[in-house]
């Protein structure tokens, strides 16, 4: 059981994803009284594979991931030139880190509908009721709510030219099985196939001995931007939603799969072509933002709802815990949550995500240069 040392005030998480629950967890350690409110119930159906920092990880929770610690397992991951593991995984471990948590509240189902605050106090009405805390940080995700309450006149992250094809394949359905540590990363002058990076990941029963893992990739398809927008996935320049499996008909399919076949040979192309018929596949269409401020009044956000970019230029995941442990930093300095500490943490990382954003934007300007 983790437990604050101090009572220094209420905080209001909005999403209860990755970023959203080391946020919670570190902002307990600090004292606060913290509610994750997120609006999906379970575990949404996709997911995929991810690099992870478990050293990072153990510095913002307060827990180490690398070992089992009174009775909470170990992550697991596969371990190449990084650390890998999956969306699934590390959510476990999270939800039950933050279970044990002394100061943190999980519900589900509860969707954020607007946000005001005044000098004293964030309210945030949802589909639950009113929510008022000291301070409400936006964890939720490309098409988060907060970033507008922060910002609102850039509420929107842009769609950047791709669809990124995603999965996640059982290696035990692949033949031959593969007697290496699978990972690559190409490149394609043809748009339909402009880039894709694969490698392996623990297996859905944390299995990291080959053969028992799974293999994801992201395949980077430059072909689709009229479909997204015929189908309703872009509105404008703004991405509205992902590209669930059942939403992959046979049209869709096949036509994914003639791109692969001429695209690719041997271990990507069968990893690439298993995914449709195991039903794992879904898309998501590339977002970017690079944000001018990070925080307005009591309202601050993090992670993907601060920042987007491409995972072509890595560390995502990583930068969303970096904001949630500079977040606890700054309200920890100040000694209170409030306004002057959520301005201390703009001044902590705006610059650092500004730049990130820059590199992913350069890369996908780049890579859709190559293939024009």
């Amino acid at each position: 059981m983790t437990r604050a040392t101090t009572d220094t005030g209420t905080a209001v998480v909005v999403g209860g994803s990755l970023t959203g629950l080391a946020a919670a967890i570190a902002l307990a350690r600090i004292g606060l009284h913290v509610t994750v409110v997120e609006q999906t119930r379970g575990f949404e159906r996709g997911g995929t594979g991810l690099g992870v920092d478990r050293a990072l990880l153990a510095e913002v929770t307060g827990s180490d991931p690398r070992v089992e610690n009174d009775g909470l397992p170990s992550l697991p991951v596969v371990i190449t030139s990084r650390e890998t593991s999956t969306w699934y995984a590390i959510r476990r471990w999270l939800l039950t880190l933050a279970a044990r948590t002394a100061g943190v509240e999980f519900r589900e189902g509860v969707r954020v509908e607007s946000i005001t605050q005044d000098d004293a106090h964030v309210t945030l009405h949802t589909t639950a009721g009113a929510l008022s805390a000291d301070i409400a940080v936006g964890a939720d995700g490309y098409r988060s709510i907060l970033r507008g309450a922060v910002d609102p006149q850039r509420p929107h992250a842009r769609y950047g030219g791709f669809v990124i094809w995603r999965s996640l394949v059982d290696e035990s359905i692949l033949s031959p099985p593969f007697a290496h540590d699978p990972a690559l990363a190409t490149r394609n002058r043809d748009p339909r196939v402009a880039r894709i990076v694969a490698y392996a990941v623990p297996g859905s029963g944390g299995s990291i001995e080959p053969g028992r893992r799974q293999i994801t990739f992201a395949w980077y398809d430059a072909s689709r931007t009229a479909w997204l927008a015929a189908e309703g996935y872009l509105s404008g320049t703004e991405v509205t939603r992902s590209i669930p499996p059942e939403a992959i008909d046979a049209t869709l399919r096949e036509s994914l799969r003639r791109a692969a076949n001429d695209a690719w040979r041997g271990f990507v192309r069968d990893v690439v072509l298993a995914a449709p018929e195991a039903e794992t596949l879904f898309g998501t269409p590339l977002a970017e933002y690079r944000p001018n401020r990070l925080a307005n009044g009591r309202i601050a956000i993090i992670g993907d709802a601060a920042h987007v970019a491409s995972p072509m230029v890595g560390h995502g995941l990583a930068l969303g815990w970096i904001d949630a442990h500079a977040l606890a930093q700054a309200i920890r300095s100040t000694g209170k949550p409030g306004a002057a500490a959520l301005a201390y943490y703009e001044q902590l990382r705006l610059r650092d995500v500004r730049d990130h954003v820059a590199e992913s934007m350069a890369a996908t300007q780049a890579m859709l240069s190559a293939v024009a």
